[in-house]
């Protein structure tokens, strides 16, 4: 299957450049297309890569090397033991008292390296800072995840790749750290440049929770990205992105709050969760840039209702 659709990217290129010229009687199409930037060697009109990518909470589809710094501010969280995506269960193994809202903040250090044009490894660590209602203020580190891309078609104006992280338990689930479970989670991650500066990026993921309680439940999260704009390796630039992101709970259950002392436990198979983000990404020059963005809750089942984002990007 993979490899005829290989195939097919070749005609589907000739036919999206050639039409121009059928239109015109006499005139021949074209016999071939420029191929796009080499993406393991430097170039000075789209970044060390030849390509680019502006997104701010989808993973990218381009294997990259790259350092990353992020700050991340949430609030009014109100299931945060939904599926156990979050935090773990309350009481066992999670915090002590059942929590009705969860505002916080988190650091996380980011590290990806590419050996090869289509291949990439990374590692990432969160150190989070708790404001609950109910239970006590906290920080610490939270659970680590680390994992690999692998862009398995890369022609034309297409890259499709595939993205496999793990989560690692390395957070205090008492202290709200962490989920006290590993996680599993393969994605297909995809991107498509309409022209030189805009460009349409997506991603499909889907998280497996391995020996949580009964809480925990499979989620799969969906997003959809547009950013306008492209680098300038000699000066200033900025990039506008627009994102939504989706999450869909398909098991698990969840602690819902009616009072500060009155909770029942529901299924979570079904919740729907929908954010709009607004974003934009500026730098100067070829090698770094920032990001800055704001998210809000679409739908009425929510993580949270409003969230914050600025990122330090080193590409090398």
């Amino acid at each position: 299957m993979l490899a005829a659709i290989k195939k097919m990217l070749p005609v589907v290129c000739w036919l999206f450049t050639g039409v121009s010229a059928f239109a015109q009687p006499g005139t021949p199409p074209p016999a071939d297309t420029t191929p796009l930037p080499d993406t393991s060697a430097p170039s000075d009109d789209g970044g060390p890569t030849g390509k680019e990518t502006t997104v701010g909470y989808i993973d990218s589809a381009l294997p990259l090397s790259q350092f990353r710094l992020r700050y991340d501010a949430a609030y009014d969280f109100q299931r945060t033991t939904r599926s156990e995506f979050f935090w773990a269960r309350s009481i066992n193994p999670g915090v002590p008292r059942p929590e009705t809202r969860v505002d916080y903040q988190e650091v996380s250090a980011y590290l990806e390296y590419a050996p090869a044009q289509r291949l990439s490894l990374f590692i990432e660590g969160p150190y989070r800072f708790l404001n609950p209602q109910l239970n006590d203020n906290t920080s610490g580190f939270g659970d680590l995840n680390t994992g690999f891309k692998w862009a398995f078609l890369d022609e034309c104006a297409w890259t499709a790749t595939f993205q496999l992280r793990t989560y690692i338990p390395t957070g205090a689930a008492s202290h709200g750290l962490g989920t006290h479970h590993v996680s599993l989670e393969p994605a297909l991650l995809a991107q498509y440049r309409v022209s030189e500066k805009l460009r349409l990026e997506g991603e499909l993921r889907y998280w497996v929770p391995i020996g949580g309680t009964d809480f925990a439940g499979d989620v799969i999260r969906y997003g959809l990205g547009v950013s306008y704009g492209q680098r300038n390796p000699d000066g200033f630039w900025l990039t506008p992105v627009v994102e939504f992101v989706g999450w869909t709970a398909l098991g698990g259950k969840e602690l819902v709050p009616l009072s500060p002392t009155l909770f029942v436990v529901q299924g979570a198979s079904g919740d729907t969760i929908v954010n709009g983000k607004l974003g934009v990404r500026f730098g100067f020059g070829s090698h770094a840039d920032v990001y800055a963005g704001y998210g809000r809750a679409l739908t009425g089942a929510t993580w949270y209702t409003d969230t914050f984002r600025v990122e330090f990007r080193l590409l090398f």
